[in-house]
C-alpha cells in the first residue's frame, strides 16, 4: 500500500522516482503517512477551494463504485482467507473440530478491518478510505474543508463496518446486500452522491485537485536560486516592529538586486515614507508611498496595503498611536498569562525599555526562557531540548505551543475595522489593495466580500500564498477589474526566507502590475 501510494505520485517524473529511492532508509509506514500529511497541508492551505464535489455523471459514479469496492475487498480479507480455511476443512488437511474456532477468529478479524481499519485509517488520512486514496478522493465538510476526524470515523465505523457485521451475521449475505443497496440508492438521489451517513455527519465526497507532492532529502544541500522582478510593492524598514534595514539601506539593496519600482509599507506606521521619496531621487528608482494596517472584517485579521497615500495625513498617526498602545497592551497581558502559567518572574520594565516599540512579544519571551540555564531546566521548557533536534526547533515548537491560538498562553487582539481602514486609505488619497497576508486560510467568497468595502486591488502575488490562491484571486480582479500587487514582504535578517524583488510574479504578469505601478495621480 505504502509503495503505491509513492509511486502513484511520482511515476510519470524520474527526478521524483529518484528521490523517492534515496528515501528508502525510511520504513513504508513513515513514508505513506508522510505523504497524506503533506496532501492535507497542501488541502488546508487553499487546494480545498478546487476540490470538486461528486456530482450525476458516469466519470463520477464510476470512481465512486471502484473505491467502494476496494474498500469492501480489504475489509473483506479476513472472510477470503476463511473461505480458504474451510476448503481446507473439506478437503480434510484441516480437522474439523477448528471450523468453529476459525470462524470466530475470522469473524474477529473482520471487526478489526471493517470498523477499526477502516475507520482509524480514514481519519489519519483525513478522509480518504483506501479506495478514496487509490482514486483521488476525499470525504470532506459541506464546505470542502477538512472533515472532523471523530466524524469521519463514526461516519466508516457505523456506516460501513458495523453494518457489514451485524447484518452479515444475522442475514447472510443477502442482509449486507440489502444495505448496500439502501446506501447505494441514497448515492444515486443525491445531488453529490452522499450515502445515508454521509448525510447524518454533514459530509460529502470531493474529488482531489491536483497537488505536487514533494519530498526532500536532508543530506542533500541544494543551493537556493532566487528570481526577482524588477517590482517590489511589499517591503519593511525599522520603522515597522519586526523591519531591520534604514530606508537608505533598502535603496541600496533595491538598486543592487536592479529594481525599478519599490514601496515600503510598514506595519501601521507611515513615517519611512519622508525619507524614502529622497532617497527615490538619489537611486533613481521610482518609489510609491506605502502603508500596511492590520484591520478586522468579521473576526477574520486581514492587512490592508495603502499606495499613493499621504503619509502627512493625521489619520496615519491616529492608526499608528491606536497599534502601539494595542500591541502594549496586549504585551501585558501576554506577560500575566505566562507568569501564571509557567510561574516564572519576567522583569517588564527591562523588556520594554530595550524594546523600540514598547512591546513583548512571545518570541522575546521564548528567548529570554531557552537563553537562561535556570527556565531552561523546568520540566515543561526541558521537554522540548530533549525531544527536538535543535534548539531552534524547540523554541518555535515551545512558542506555538504556548503562545499560539490554542495555548495557554494566547491573547486576542482586536483590530480596526476594515471598512474603516480602507475608508482612512482613501481619505488620504490613496488605494487599498488588499494584502496577500494569511489569504491562504480565507475563502474566495469572503474574499470578495472584502472586495465589496472597497477595496481597489489584491497583492496576488507573494512569497507565502499558494498556487491555487493566486488563481482565485486573479479570477476576483479580473471580474472585478482590480489592480493586481506583488511583493515580498522583505523584513531583512529578522525573517531570513523572504528576499526582496523575489514575489513569484511571473514575467507574464508583470504588465497587470505596472498598471499599479502607473497609477499616481
Amino acid at each position: 500500500m505504502a509503495l503505491f501510494f509513492m509511486f502513484k505520485n511520482c511515476y510519470n517524473n524520474p527526478r521524483k522516482a529518484n528521490d523517492f529511492m534515496k528515501q528508502q532508509k525510511y520504513n513504508f509506514k513513515d513514508l505513506t503517512l508522510a505523504y497524506f500529511q503533506k496532501k492535507s497541508k497542501l488541502y488546508r492551505a487553499g487546494g480545498y477551494k478546487y476540490a470538486t464535489p461528486l456530482k450525476r455523471s458516469p466519470v463520477d459514479y464510476q470512481d465512486h463504485f471502484f473505491a467502494f469496492l476496494m474498500d469492501v475487498n480489504i475489509c473483506l480479507l479476513p472472510v477470503y482467507i476463511w473461505v480458504l480455511e474451510f476448503l481446507l476443512i473439506i478437503c480434510g488437511l484441516i480437522p474439523p473440530h477448528f471450523f468453529d474456532l476459525l470462524f470466530y477468529l475470522m469473524f474477529a478479524l473482520l471487526f478489526v478491518s471493517s470498523v477499526l481499519l477502516l475507520a482509524f485509517f480514514t481519519a489519519r488520512t483525513s478522509g480518504q478510505s483506501f479506495g478514496y486514496a487509490i482514486l483521488d478522493l476525499k470525504l470532506v465538510r459541506k464546505s470542502k474543508k477538512e472533515a472532523n476526524p471523530l466524524n469521519l470515523i463514526l461516519r466508516q465505523a457505523l456506516g460501513f463496518g458495523v453494518p457489514l457485521m451485524i447484518f452479515g451475521f444475522f442475514f447472510q449475505v443477502i442482509g449486507v446486500v440489502l444495505w448496500w443497496v439502501i446506501n447505494g440508492i441514497f448515492v444515486l438521489i443525491t445531488p453529490h452522491q452522499q450515502t445515508l451517513f454521509d448525510l447524518i455527519f454533514g459530509l460529502i465526497p470531493v474529488r482531489e485537485p491536483d497537488q505536487e507532492i514533494r519530498f526532500e532529502t536532508k543530506s542533500e544541500t541544494v543551493k537556493e536560486e532566487f528570481v526577482t522582478t524588477p517590482i517590489d510593492l511589499h517591503i519593511r524598514s525599522n520603522y515597522s516592529d519586526d523591519g531591520y534595514y534604514d530606508v537608505e539601506e533598502l535603496f541600496k539593496q533595491a538598486k543592487e538586486n536592479q529594481l525599478e519600482v519599490i514601496s515600503i509599507t510598514d506595519h501601521n506606521c507611515a513615517r519611512a515614507n519622508a525619507a524614502a521619496k529622497r532617497f527615490s531621487g538619489l537611486y533613481n528608482i521610482q518609489y510609491i508611498p506605502g502603508v500596511e494596517i492590520d484591520a478586522q472584517y468579521k473576526k477574520i485579521r486581514v492587512r490592508v496595503l495603502g499606495y499613493y497615500i499621504d503619509w502627512t495625513n493625521e489619520v496615519f498617526e491616529v492608526l499608528e498611536q491606536n497599534s502601539l498602545k494595542r500591541e502594549k497592551d496586549l504585551s501585558i497581558e501576554r506577560v500575566e498569562k505566562f507568569e501564571n502559567f509557567s510561574g516564572i518572574r519576567i522583569d517588564v520594565d527591562s523588556l520594554m525599555s530595550n524594546s523600540r516599540f514598547q512591546t513583548i512579544t512571545p518570541t522575546e519571551i521564548t528567548k529570554m526562557v531557552f537563553h537562561n540555564e535556570r527556565t531552561r531546566s523546568l520540566p515543561f521548557v526541558k521537554k522540548y531540548l530533549d525531544s527536538c533536534e535543535t534548539q531552534s526547533v524547540a523554541m518555535s515548537r515551545f512558542e506555538a505551543d504556548v503562545f499560539g491560538k490554542n495555548g495557554p498562553c494566547y491573547v486576542k487582539a482586536e483590530y480596526p475595522d476594515a471598512k474603516a481602514v480602507i475608508d482612512a486609505i482613501h481619505s488620504a488619497g490613496g488605494i487599498a489593495i488588499l494584502s496577500s497576508w494569511h489569504l491562504d486560510y480565507i475563502s474566495d467568497d469572503v474574499i470578495e466580500e472584502i472586495v465589496d468595502l472597497g477595496m481597489d486591488g489584491i497583492e496576488c502575488f507573494s512569497n507565502d500564498i499558494h498556487e491555487q490562491t493566486v488563481a482565485a484571486t486573479l479570477k476576483i480582479v479580473q471580474k472585478r477589474k482590480l489592480f493586481v500587487s506583488c511583493g515580498s514582504d522583505y523584513h531583512g535578517p529578522t525573517k531570513p526566507k523572504y528576499h526582496m524583488g523575489v514575489s513569484n510574479c511571473p514575467q507574464k504578469a508583470l504588465p497587470l502590475v505596472r498598471i499599479l505601478t502607473k497609477a499616481a495621480k
